[in-house]
């Protein structure tokens, strides 16, 4: 632990011991509220105009193409390597004909039990970005999500409890959805 984390770690613990009243509790609540609430944001809103105005707004389709190029080619790259584990490891496709023969749980599934539809919605935001705008993007992402998860929901996850059953249900119980727990 650094000096100054353990510095504060201390002065914490010590505040937390002592008797206040509540004239200073109110006062502490209003003035952290108020620099949380208040005084941060703005500078937080101060610095991203002036980024976005003096920085970002001249360069801005620049950015938004680079920024398109970036999710479109990570999204086909998650696409990719689920493509080759389920190939590789279960012994399938990612085509519900022809479907995985074990479950997989490694790879790209270690992070979301949904890479594969994770690589499509970041791909349609990035095509959607490119092609048009931003809020292009955004709304095949949004509308890419839902059709995910009803597809998921509705379809593909109670068929894959019928197929696998308990270790299914232990993976999902464990895994997120579609947005993916980086740290174990």
């Amino acid at each position: 632990m650094s000096r100054f984390t353990e510095t504060y770690v201390k002065t914490v613990a010590d505040a937390a011991d002592k008797d206040r009243s509540e004239r200073y509790t109110v006062a502490a609540v209003s003035i952290g509220g108020g620099a949380f609430l208040i005084v941060l944001p703005a500078i937080l809103f101060g610095l991203c105009y002036l980024l976005y105005e003096y920085i970002l707004l001249p360069h801005s389709e620049a950015v938004r193409v680079v920024f398109a190029w970036i999710a479109t080619l990570g999204g086909l790259a998650m696409l990719g390597w689920t493509a080759f584990v389920q190939s590789e490891i279960g012994k399938g496709t990612p085509v519900p004909l022809a479907p995985p023969r074990k479950l997989i749980v490694t790879g790209p599934y270690r992070y979301c039990r949904n890479p594969m539809q994770l690589g499509a919605v970041v791909y349609y935001f990035g095509l959607g970005t490119l092609l048009s705008s931003v809020w292009i993007g955004i709304l095949m992402l949004v509308i890419g999500l839902i059709m995910v998860w009803l597809f998921q929901s509705f379809l593909e996850e109670p068929e894959l409890e019928q197929r696998f059953g308990q270790e299914f249900d232990e993976y999902r119980a464990k895994t997120p959805f579609i947005f993916p727990k980086l740290r174990r």
